[in-house]
């Protein structure tokens, strides 16, 4: 035996960096270190905040030279990138451009070459931060980069990608407000597709980021939840868009024109230039989409043999409707364009059937599963004077309702939560304030507020911190990983009638006192307990233990009276108790 340890050592020293005993990969973080490489390109297009399009004939001329440098597969010069405050007077243009980028994070030590890959859309109001009323709205935002490193961790691809920004939420006027949103909308699907077509194009390409190029999933947070929605269903430009009169403008013609602001599958407009990789005809479909706080554009965009679709959704959020409704600007308050929320969406998708991938995931399986449904078909109260209650559909199976208390503040409702997911470092916001001032030349009462926008913050985010936000992401991923699973038809995905070995090793295991008033004793004398995980009725992990032995005495510590889901984690198999606290 001791002549063998120097190989086993030498062995142990050459394994990936993983945790070991009873995790699930692309379920549960297995890896323990993660790659990022940053700022990776992957294009560029029409900045539509900082081209002047009213100089036309410029415009038309700086079009054309870069058409031209593209089609010679050339990068433009960078006057074309940079502002022209910054340039001599010969080289300004007209045209500017948006340089598109994104992060990759991946999982180090891992011997997969071909990765499901899920890429994550910013929200942010189609405007930079603090421009757009609030704090967060870049792929650096906490959250994108917290669920990032995890599914990193869990062995995914993640990619955080950026898309061009631009539009008028401050317009007196309605119809200025819808447009130019649903013009930003469409430029980040083109940008989104861009983003896919890379992926496809690298792992077609040596795949140095480990893409499986047949696993794309699309994950969008408040506005990048439109984003991803819409990239899912918007099929047809003639019935979709300039077929609906919501998308038409007040002049009798659609918001957005293919003429214009290019095609739906990524072709050139007059404001839109070529994408090499759209000519090239690379694939730019998607396996899923997932959104987390935001709505799709029109329930009549989704159609059957659509990809699946999930969403993650506050019951009250005030600016992106639960149910049907109104979208409004979370800069002033002003209603935009009606949309379906993800109540009405998500049921439709499992009635049509494109959310059968995952609709029979047993109960019992996971705490998240099993707190979702527990709220289909209830209802509760509401924030709208004109609506005193919602009711949530009675199965929309891959929506999990985040139910939260009425938050509403002195008679404003829009202090209720939105994106509990998200939270930010004060002093990292004043930096970002001071850069935002200096850029603009912004001083006294004219400038942006660190304070102000800090206390606004916290008010449609009480408690917002990395405990709460890292607490909402194990829900987020606790939800969707199992679904994504299902979709990509991965190892060990749990998607149907629960095995007969986990009825098995269910009816072994016994949780008693039930309810108790200290501590309760989990025993299965047939199958080692490796872990149990306490959920709150929200879905948060508020208390985990590794056991590995037959018997344990869970102690409650700090956790107060209720009901509690408790998962207890076998070789390969889980099964989650019910338990009460009084």
């Amino acid at each position: 035996m001791k002549n063998c340890l120097p190989y086993l050592l030498a062995l142990l020293l050459t394994m990936p960096a993983v945790h070991s005993f009873g995790q699930t990969r692309y379920l549960e973080q297995v890896f323990d270190e993660i790659n990022i490489e940053q700022n990776v390109s992957f294009g560029f297009n029409v900045d539509a905040l900082r081209s002047n399009f009213t100089d036309q004939a410029q415009f038309g001329a700086d079009m054309a030279a870069v058409t031209g440098f593209i089609n010679d597969g050339e990068t433009p010069p960078l006057n074309y990138f940079a502002s022209n405050s910054d340039l001599p007077a010969e080289q300004h243009t007209a045209l500017k451009l948006f340089p598109l980028e994104m992060d990759i994070y991946t999982p180090e030590g891992d011997e997969e070459t071909m990765r499901p890959t899920i890429i994550y859309l910013h929200t942010g109001n189609f405007l930079p931060p603090i421009i757009n009323g609030g704090i967060t709205g870049s792929r650096l935002d906490s959250a994108v980069v917290n669920n990032c490193k995890r599914w990193a961790r869990a062995g995914y691809t993640a990619v955080a990608l950026s898309y061009r920004l631009g539009w008028n939420p401050i317009s007196e006027d309605p119809d200025v407000r819808r447009g130019t949103l649903l013009q930003a909308v469409y430029r980040a699907i083109h940008d989104t597709q861009t983003g896919v077509r890379f992926l496809r194009m690298t792992a077609a390409s040596g795949n140095p980021h480990g893409v499986d190029p047949e696993k794309i999933v699309l994950y969008g947070q408040g506005s990048g939840g439109y984003v991803a929605q819409a990239y899912n269903t918007l099929n047809d430009y003639g019935t979709e868009i300039a077929g609906l009169p919501k998308f038409i403008s007040e002049e009798g013609l659609p918001y957005v024109l293919e003429s214009v602001d290019g095609t739906i599958d990524g072709g050139p407009g007059l404001i839109r230039l070529p994408d090499p990789l759209q000519e090239a005809g690379i694939d730019r479909s998607i396996s899923m989409a997932i959104n987390a706080g935001g709505a799709l554009a029109d329930i009549s965009w989704l159609d059957p043999g659509e990809a699946p679709m999930v969403s993650i959704h506050c019951i009250r959020d005030p600016f992106a409707p639960f149910d049907e409704g109104t979208v409004v600007v979370p800069t002033t308050n002003e209603n935009v364009v009606d949309v379906a929320g993800s109540n009405e969406f998500i049921q439709k998708a499992v009635e049509i059937g494109n959310n059968d991938a995952f609709k029979d995931i047993p109960d019992g399986q996971d705490p998240f599963t099993d707190r979702a449904r527990s709220l289909y078909g209830q209802t509760f109260d509401y924030i709208l004077t004109a609506q005193p209650t919602i009711t949530v559909n009675p199965t929309p199976e891959g929506l999990f309702p985040v139910l939260l208390p009425i938050n509403t503040i002195g008679g404003n409702r829009f202090t209720n939560e939105s994106g509990p997911w998200d939270w930010w470092d004060f002093n990292t916001l004043q930096a970002v304030v001071a850069g935002v001032n200096s850029a603009l030349g912004l001083t006294g009462d004219d400038a942006y507020n660190a304070t102000e926008y800090h206390e606004n913050g916290l008010a449609g985010n009480p408690g917002m911190g990395p405990a709460k936000g890292n607490a909402f992401i194990d829900t987020i991923q606790g939800y969707v990983n199992p679904r994504i699973m299902c979709v990509l038809d991965l190892p060990e995905a749990q998607c149907g009638t629960i095995s007969t070995l986990n009825s098995i090793v269910e009816n072994a295991t016994q949780v008693f006192p039930n309810p108790s008033r200290d501590a309760l004793t989990i025993r299965n004398n047939e199958y080692m307990i490796r872990r149990l995980e306490v959920f709150d009725i929200t879905g948060r992990m508020v208390a985990s233990q590794i056991v590995n032995a037959n018997e344990f005495r869970f102690e409650r510590g700090s956790l107060k009276n209720g009901v509690y889901l408790m998962q207890i984690v076998f070789d390969g198999e889980r099964v989650t108790k019910k338990i009460m606290l009084n």
